[in-house]
């Protein structure tokens, strides 16, 4: 797997992207929709995607029926009088859906092309500001490598708080846990850089 971007700059990509879908205008929103639907040419993105997109449907569904019934306007079938959602209400319900569709869809891209232990190491280097407040990134990379590790060999089916809860038997429980330290290189900069000029773009 290509080492570059590193880590942290694959992170702070997707945190730029989901920046620039959330404060896009019409114009821009449609422009990120024709790049993200790119995602689904690529066999381990549209995976990651599918699998992502059923996790959340039912949110999906809440989100636009929340808009469509909690926000004034003409409605869509006068006959059904106060059962009907508004027009306005639905139209912004699907406009949330689809910026929460379009980040899900960077997020399969990270998911899809970074490796687990990778993007264990990309959050514990951002977690370096968080130690001046006594918080122990180490553990944090540890707790969570372990317990995704636990997850993946888990029966099926096992649900995300059952795993959280349940502390992996000792037989199993590895004596360490090792992450592969990467060097920013200049390149990372520039991809940085590129993606902040791509996100004032969007919100110009």
């Amino acid at each position: 797997m290509d080492k570059f971007p590193h880590p942290v700059a694959r992170i702070l990509l997707w945190c730029g992207w989901a920046v620039a879908v959330e404060r896009a205008a019409t114009l821009q929103f449609a422009i990120l929709a024709v790049v993200a639907a790119t995602a689904f040419l690529f066999a381990p993105a549209r995976v990651q995607l599918l699998r992502l997109l059923r996790r959340t449907r039912w949110l999906m569904a809440v989100l636009v029926l929340t808009y469509a019934y909690s926000l004034p306007g003409p409605v869509l079938w006068p006959e059904l009088g106060w059962a009907s959602p508004s027009v306005e209400g639905l139209q912004a319900g699907a406009l949330r859906a689809g910026r929460l569709l379009l980040m899900l869809a960077g997020l399969a891209m990270l998911l899809a092309y970074t490796s687990r232990p990778r993007l264990i190491y990309g959050l514990y280097a951002l977690a370096k500001p968080l130690t001046w407040f006594g918080f122990d990134r180490r553990a944090f990379a540890v707790r969570l490598g372990l317990t995704l590790d636990y997850v993946e060999r888990a029966p099926k089916p096992a649900r995300w708080l059952d795993a959280l809860r349940a502390p992996l038997p000792d037989d199993e429980t590895p004596a360490t846990y090792a992450l592969e330290v990467e060097r920013w290189q200049s390149r990372d900069s520039a991809v940085i850089l590129a993606g902040l000029l791509l996100v004032g773009i969007a919100l110009a």
